[in-house]
């Protein structure tokens, strides 16, 4: 068995790779009918698909027809899959996608014209790995340089630098050694390199499809954790947080504070105002005091317009400094609400301060931060009340 049957039977595998990573896409996309990333990763799959067979018929089609068709398939699915990476990450905004659409047009143009010029097999290949190289730099730097990347998503993007090395590699064969890089060449460098272009596609295809399910699983943390307006510590998850903290601290035996805050007269600005003007000073109120917490202060939305506050080891006297800071800058604030319509708010807030120990509990803390909060709101709103337990 000659190795030119070898070379036609990685591209059938890659073709039928690429087919039961669509009929697996799908499968997926099925539940995920909203994962625009996974739709548009088929549809570059799709195009690689018709691309390789382009290129591994072109000994019965036309070889002009089969290098062109096959060379610019080769390069919309390079460019789709990119698009399809780059949205898994958060980084495909309309800019980069024109950018990755004029690229590409960019690169049919100059692969044709090497063709039109009639460059000998080795010089094309290479122009196409250049193209696919400069195609791919982006993508690749985003996912390993990015510090909030997974160690799914670098791990993939390791993959595909491995691939980045081996064009690298294509290039120089086909510069120094052009005869020896033709697509249908029984070089055993060039069966090496199907081989291990098929190993990327394949690991690829399944490291996409498991960022797609991460990515799902991540947003579905997020709206269980996350509230949706305020984008903070919903109430079950601030609680859960608050009773860890509890228990760490009271090993430590070390101080912590529970802020209960409550914007004032909140109602009035929903019935004058309207529930749209409510809900921007909300989000307005949320990201001013998440600016001045520290990062591993808790803050979450306990329901309408209370939030809570646990301040880790922190005493009486430096939770009170940074309440009397939460208010007075809630107190200069504003929110414009459009047609010269200002917004300004205040705050009260209740704090209670302990050394907790096993007894203590959050339900404890809450309802002794609420008398608190109570007693502010008693006598004359805007300012702030410290019960000690």
């Amino acid at each position: 068995m000659s190795l030119d049957f070898s070379i036609k039977t990685l591209i059938f595998t890659i073709v039928i790779g690429h087919l039961f990573s669509g009929i697996l896409g799908i499968a997926y996309m099925i539940q995920h009918k909203k994962d625009s990333s996974l739709f548009i990763f088929l549809f570059a799959r799709l195009f690689d698909t018709i691309a390789w067979v382009f290129l591994g018929l072109r000994d019965v089609i036309n070889i002009f027809i089969s290098i062109s068709l096959g060379n610019s398939f080769l390069i919309i699915a390079q460019t789709t899959q990119i698009i399809a990476f780059l949205i898994i990450k958060r980084r495909c905004n309309k800019l980069i996608k024109r950018v990755y659409v004029i690229a590409s047009a960019i690169s049919i143009a100059v692969i044709h014209l090497a063709i039109f010029l009639q460059y000998g097999e080795g010089v094309r290949i290479s122009i196409m790995s250049i193209i696919m190289m400069i195609l791919w730099c982006f993508p690749i730097y985003e996912f390993l340089m990015d510090k909030n990347s997974s160690v799914l998503q670098k791990t993939v993007a390791f993959i595909y630098l491995a691939g980045f090395i081996l064009l690298i590699l294509r290039v120089y064969m086909g510069i120094s050694f052009s005869e020896s890089v033709p697509l249908m060449s029984n070089n055993i460098y060039n069966v090496l390199f199907f081989v291990c272009l098929y190993l990327i596609m394949l690991t690829g295809n399944i490291g996409f499809i498991l960022m797609a399910k991460e990515k799902s699983d991540l947003e579905l943390t997020k709206v269980a954790t996350y509230d949706e307006l305020t984008d903070i510590f919903n109430r079950r998850a601030f609680l859960l947080r608050a009773k860890e903290n509890i228990s760490l601290f009271s090993r430590r035996k070390e101080p912590i504070s529970f802020f209960l805050i409550d914007l004032d007269n909140f109602k009035k600005i929903n019935d004058v105002y309207g529930h749209f003007a409510g809900d921007m000073v909300l989000k307005d109120f949320a990201v001013k005091i998440k600016n001045q917490l520290r990062d591993y202060d808790l803050f979450g939305r306990i329901g309408g317009e209370e939030f809570t506050v646990l301040l880790p080891g922190t005493n009486e006297k430096e939770a009170l400094e940074v309440a009397e800071r939460l208010r007075r800058i809630t107190e200069r604030t504003s929110v414009n609400i459009g047609r010269d319509h200002i917004i300004k708010y205040t705050i009260s807030i209740g704090i209670v301060t302990v050394i907790p120990d096993e007894h203590t509990s959050i339900n404890t803390l809450y309802k002794i931060s609420d008398d608190a909060l109570y007693a502010a709101k008693r006598n004359g709103r805007n300012r702030i009340e410290v019960v000690k337990s």
